[in-house]
């Protein structure tokens, strides 16, 4: 099987097992190289480069931006064998060029654009899948060890990375959602709430649309809303409401007092609807629970809340989900033996 046959076959997998979950959409263009249009652009034997490689772009709307952002991405995968730090800097160095490149060429929006004349941003990932599950934490290791300054980023433009354990995380969230669906504990109708904050506000209305930046999935937590579920004959079993996803350990009481205050400033501590909390660290607390009970009760104190205002505040739920590890082995795609 040839490569490119290999990425094309991942990068579906990938959006169906992640990215569509999230709302991202993935660009039916597939291993396209396009035209290098700088000339200070050199490859590792010094020559100026001729082409840039795209294996695939992922895309989605950013309702604080208000433009799509284009995340031209190098799919990787490689084994405890194959990992080298020379590998993630040199892949770093080519998709840092490629992108600078992508913003110049009409090469690049001719081949994967997906809509023109709107408001876009190109940005690089760098998906690094360990497919043996054995050197997630030494990617990460040498990650650190790369110096951003030592990259040719151009200015004002963006690379995202994500290794091992963000896939491994995103994929368990991913999963969770799509059990939540099909247990009826949630709708199929959900969207990825962007609240108001001080230096950030919405451009667009937030509706069902509204899928979820990569900022917002590295974030300490995130917050998906949903529609009612209802049976067969129409009666409600479930609730509208929200699902926080929460990245963080729980060591802590006040990280708790501190969630349950944002969410009652975004107003989703209600009697209309339910609210759930989802831990899905992998190293989370074995107090997480307790924390959490107690930050309920200190923040009631706090408030002095007594009557409904305190039972929608104390039947606020938290549980862990399940940790799953994803295997994406594209025979191999990138870094081989």
């Amino acid at each position: 099987m040839a490569e490119n046959e290999n990425t094309a076959q991942i990068a579906n997998k990938i959006s169906a097992e992640i990215f569509k979950v999230f709302h991202w959409e993935l660009y039916a263009q597939n291993n396209a190289n396009f035209k290098c249009e700088l000339e200070h652009h050199k490859n590792e034997n010094g020559k100026s480069k001729l082409t840039h490689p795209g294996d695939v772009v992922f895309y989605y709307f950013d309702p604080y931006l208000n433009k799509t952002i284009y995340l031209h991405t190098d799919l990787k995968s490689y084994k405890k064998t194959t990992i080298q730090a020379k590998k993630i800097r040199e892949a770093l160095t080519s998709l840092a060029m490629t992108v600078e490149c992508a913003h110049l060429s009409n090469g690049w929006s001719d081949k994967f654009m997906a809509q023109d004349g709107h408001p876009y941003e190109v940005r690089g990932l760098l998906f690094v899948a360990n497919h043996d599950n054995k050197a997630t934490a030494k990617f990460g290791e040498y990650l650190q060890g790369i110096s951003i300054a030592n990259l040719p980023i151009a200015k004002g433009q963006i690379v995202h990375v994500l290794g091992p354990l963000e896939i491994s995380t995103l994929f368990s969230v991913a999963t969770d959602i799509k059990l939540s669906i099909q247990d009826k504990t949630i709708s199929s109708h959900y969207r990825f709430h962007y609240p108001d904050l001080t230096l950030w506000k919405r451009h667009t209305p937030d509706d069902q649309r509204n899928g979820a930046t990569i900022e917002m999935l590295l974030a300490p937590y995130f917050i998906l809303k949903h529609h009612a579920v209802c049976d067969d004959k129409g009666v409600e079993v479930t609730r509208p409401g929200s699902v926080v996803y929460y990245a963080r350990t729980g060591d802590t009481v006040e990280e708790f007092v501190y969630l349950i205050d944002c969410l009652s400033r975004y107003q989703l501590v209600n009697s209309k609807e339910q609210i759930k909390i989802k831990s899905f660290n992998r190293n989370r607390s074995s107090e997480l629970k307790n924390n959490f009970d107690k930050a309920k009760r200190r923040y009631c104190d706090m408030w002095r809340f007594d009557g409904d205002r305190e039972a929608e505040v104390m039947g606020i739920p938290v549980d862990g989900i399940q940790q799953i590890v994803p295997n994406y082995v594209p025979d191999e795609i990138g870094w081989k033996e």
